[in-house]
């Protein structure tokens, strides 16, 4: 019943309006959307999302009883579940301020588990001024920098290497001029922490304390354009309230991380570059997580834990007219680890033990319009490690996979 509502919903929008009384103002309501269907070729089975679609790195070797590696094996798959539909409000004068928003969903689903379900992506509201402005709901992470991130064929934009994520939040920004100076309060939902219950928004909201991120950013427009920005955040969780010998525990792990991107558009060439430095990054989608670092109380089992940390850099150069874009992507990303040494265990993101990865992705596309084509070959290598005592991932074993992603959509 809920799918069937939303859908009715969405075909009477487009004409409904909305109107203030209190001044006159009509709002009006857009619907946009996106119909496209990815095929894939894996040459070695992955660690993803949704049935393969999105895309993180190859999987770890895995022998049988004759030594034959089971994760030798391609594979193959057609999926649409990235298409979504918009619902955004256009700007109404409330008081002083211009208050606008947007409702986004798609059939990515929320879990591997309820694959092609209705997914909320965004749902926000924005009220600006002539200086100032303040966004309340779900949108993408600051650290998914709007203005700089990959342009890759394929959903994972460039994730594990570059950050990845929505996040509900609410954020105000200062906007004098070209400069813009934001802080932003957010939890976690889709994307969450790792920990010893699994993936889940538990940690941070038992550690009572939302992830702060001040931003800062330079616009530049001309005869060309030059974006230059940074992220600096801090993240708290509490990955146990209970020990597992059921005592209460107030242990938590605390991360930094910060990220500066550059991008810089001459007519129809455009060039970015991003370098990323993640503590506990497992809500980004970073390779990493933390480690149990001591035990304060063996009688308890109370421990204390130690933040991993994961040094990333990506950059694309892209061309683009009005019949196609060509771009290639390429990045790498290593899990530098603990600071000291540690007891263990690890919490990685995926539960995977992931010390490097590089990656390579070229792709053509052919626009007709709102019609668009393209093709992209990805190309991932990853580093499995082990844990050791002194925070490190030792001796990785190095294993590579390449996609061939051809996709089709239409922007409406």
């Amino acid at each position: 019943m809920k799918n069937v509502a939303f859908s009715v919903l969405i075909f009477l929008l487009p004409g409904f309006s909305l109107v203030n009384g209190q001044n006159n103002n009509t709002a009006t309501v857009k619907v946009s959307g996106l119909i496209k269907t990815d095929l894939f070729y894996d040459t070695r089975q992955t660690v993803n999302a949704r049935e393969g679609h999105f895309l993180l790195y190859p999987a770890s070797q895995s022998f049988d009883p004759d030594h034959k590696d089971l994760n030798d094996a391609p594979s193959l798959n057609f999926l649409p579940i990235q298409s979504n539909l918009s619902v955004s409000v256009s700007e109404i004068e409330v008081g002083k301020a211009k208050v606008s928003g947007l409702v986004e969903g798609d059939f990515f689903g929320g879990s591997n588990a309820n694959t092609n379900m209705l997914r909320l992506r965004h749902a926000y509201l924005k009220l600006r001024w002539e200086k100032a402005e303040i966004i309340a709901g779900q949108s993408w992470h600051p650290f998914f920098a709007t203005s700089c991130f990959p342009s890759t064929l394929s959903f994972n934009t460039g994730s594990p290497i570059a950050p990845f994520s929505r996040a509900p939040q609410v954020g105000f920004s200062y906007l004098p001029g070209i400069f813009r100076l934001s802080f932003t309060m957010l939890t976690q939902r889709d994307y969450c922490s790792n920990g010893p219950e699994g993936t889940s928004s538990k940690y941070l909201r038992d550690s009572h304390m939302p992830d702060l991120i001040v931003s800062a950013e330079i616009r530049i427009k001309g005869t060309t354009e030059t974006v230059i920005g940074t992220n600096i955040g801090y993240k708290k969780i509490k990955p146990e309230i209970k020990t597992g010998k059921g005592y209460q525990t107030s242990s938590t792990v605390d991360g930094i991380s910060a990220e500066f991107y550059l991008k810089y558009v001459l007519r129809r060439l455009t060039w970015k570059i991003e370098g990323v430095y993640l503590e506990n990054g497992s809500d980004l989608l970073g390779i990493g997580g933390y480690v149990v670092k001591d035990t304060i109380n063996s009688l308890k089992g109370i421990v204390s834990y130690e933040p991993l940390s994961t040094a990333s850099i990506w950059s694309e150069i892209s061309y683009q007219n009005d019949k196609f874009q060509t771009g290639i992507f390429a990045g790498y990303s290593e899990c530098i680890g603990a600071a000291s040494d540690v007891k263990g265990p690890f919490y990685f993101t995926m539960g995977m033990p992931v010390k490097s990865v590089f990656r390579v992705s070229p792709r053509f596309l052919i626009k007709a319009g709102p019609v668009n084509a393209g093709i992209e070959l990805e190309y991932t290598r990853a580093g499995y490690g082990t844990g050791s005592p002194d925070g490190k991932l030792a001796n990785p074993v190095y294993v590579q996979n390449t996609r061939l992603l051809t996709t089709i959509f239409y922007r409406f």
